[in-house]
């Protein structure tokens, strides 16, 4: 399991110590996603995705649940009312929530990229300042480690937040 961090640095500079930083520590850069608001500024420092900078994981599945709903009633629709949709048997029923699930999972997430993410809005203002937004993604079991590590070595990037959002079962 893994989390992300959010960093904000102030420039290319800051950001390409912290990428070495982040490989000496053993954070594979596949992990490792800057997003700017000139992507051309950030030279040979991994950009972030479709999937950092937007939502689309959870709308495809919030795609694929309302697409397996509205097939489930379609297909007991056409069961149910035989002189409209001709004789069909109960074995629609699955057959239409699976390509309901498809097509809304698929819908939900090509619209989802057009918008920018939740966690991305938080940090347009910095962006618009020309700053620098980092997310990596490290494992839980070295999230606080790697939080610590680089607050204490490079006190000029902001610290934006973790997400999913750490939260404490017993006091």
């Amino acid at each position: 399991m893994r989390r992300r961090l959010y960093f904000v640095l102030p420039n290319l500079h800051s950001a390409q110590a912290v990428m070495n930083e982040l490989l000496l520590d053993r954070i594979d850069e596949n992990h490792i996603h800057f997003h700017a608001r000139h992507e051309h500024l950030l030279a040979q420092l991994p950009k972030a995705g479709a999937v950092e900078k937007s939502d689309v994981l959870y709308s495809a599945m919030a795609g694929f649940v309302f697409g397996a709903i509205v097939g489930l009633l379609s297909g007991l629709l056409a069961c149910f009312f035989p002189w409209w949709f001709g004789e069909v048997a109960f074995t629609v029923i699955p057959y239409c929530m699976v390509i309901g699930a498809l097509a809304c999972a698929a819908w939900a997430a090509a619209i989802a990229t057009a918008a920018p993410g939740y966690r991305l809005r938080a940090h347009s203002q910095q962006l618009e300042q020309g700053n620098i937004l980092m997310v990596v993604s490290v494992p839980l079991r070295r999230l606080r480690e790697i939080r610590q590590r680089l607050m204490l070595r490079h006190p000029e990037a902001l610290y934006g937040g973790v997400w999913p959002a750490e939260h404490r079962l017993f006091p």
